[in-house]
């Protein structure tokens, strides 16, 4: 067994920890560039990745940096509130991926509805203040020292306040509204998956129907795969880690390692399913430029087809 040692621990959190913050910054100004997405979507995956940034910065600059720079620190009041960060901001994560899911499950399952309930944009102004809202109160109860989730330099893992308020925090406020949040979105998933089962065999229409269905289909397995991020979080945290607490390097890797990765690879989820996204990340769209360019080809492409009409 290779002896644990806190430092290659910090330095291996703040290395993708920095990688996967970078990452969720470029993804964050690629959604915001790219009209593809739509406004009650995008602006659902621009909170998502800002939770993600959250997380992110989080581990790096809390968790790793202070851990490099002075152990000691964690004990200070800045240092006891990155475990109120990370709560706070997964709790905005898990709930932005619900309104994900029933934004999905709404498109697909009623998508006359869908342009009615998600035509207003105050609508989806008031499901994000609402989800940092809740976020918010979520996160408030870790202001009260035998409720906070502390960090331990030594093992380099985040441990809840000991006491009754702890076991509230840990398995009411976190362990059961987590999973009862992540369930929800599995349920809304497998609806949303059997009905587009359902619809492959009949679909039928124009190219510019069948296009938009396809992207609709795009958004909601991107949906799915940042879910099962979620959902194998849940799993290491609060049940494969007990498999080997006598190994400190198991512990590490399924508890902060594997918070923090899920995190960083929302992003690339992004990425992978979304074309224009690679596409304005590699500076193929740039600002105006990048519009006429498309415009123009656009035209150029009708032309000849005119052309070639009989």
């Amino acid at each position: 067994m290779i002896d644990f040692d806190t430092k290659t621990a910090a330095y291996i959190t703040g290395t993708i920890g920095a990688i996967g913050l970078v990452v969720n910054v470029v993804v964050a100004y690629a959604i915001r560039r790219s009209p593809s997405f739509g406004y009650a979507f995008g602006t659902l995956c621009f909170s998502q990745t800002i939770a993600d940034i959250g997380m992110c910065a989080t581990f790096v600059f809390l968790t790793a940096g202070l851990s490099l720079i002075d152990p000691s620190w964690h004990s200070t009041y800045l240092g006891r509130r990155s475990g109120q960060l990370l709560i706070f901001f997964w709790e905005g994560s898990i709930l932005t991926h619900f309104f994900s899911a029933v934004n999905r499950a709404i498109v697909i399952n009623f998508p006359l509805r869908y342009n009615t309930i998600f035509s207003n944009q105050n609508i989806t102004r008031y499901i994000v203040f609402a989800i940092w809202t809740a976020a918010a109160i979520q996160a408030s109860p870790y202001f009260i020292p035998s409720c906070s989730m502390l960090f331990d330099p030594e093992s380099f893992t985040y441990a809840y306040g000991e006491g009754i308020c702890g076991d509230i925090t840990e398995n009411y406020a976190d362990k059961i509204t987590s999973i009862s949040v992540v369930s929800a979105i599995g349920l809304l998933d497998i609806t949303s998956f059997m009905r587009l089962v359902k619809l492959r065999a009949t679909t039928v229409g124009a190219d510019s129907s069948q296009r938009h269905k396809r992207r609709e289909i795009r958004f909601f397995f991107q949906a799915c795969a940042q879910s099962s991020l979620l959902m194998s979080t849940l799993v290491f945290f609060f049940y494969l880690v007990d498999l080997n607490l006598e190994d400190p390097w198991y512990v590490y890797v399924t508890t902060t390692l594997i918070w923090m990765l899920v995190h960083c690879l929302d992003g690339v989820v992004v990425i992978v399913f979304n074309r224009e996204v690679r596409q304005i990340i590699t500076g193929k769209i740039k600002g105006g430029r990048g519009a006429s360019q498309t415009h123009s080809q656009s035209n150029h492409h009708r032309t000849n087809n005119t052309a070639a009409t009989p």
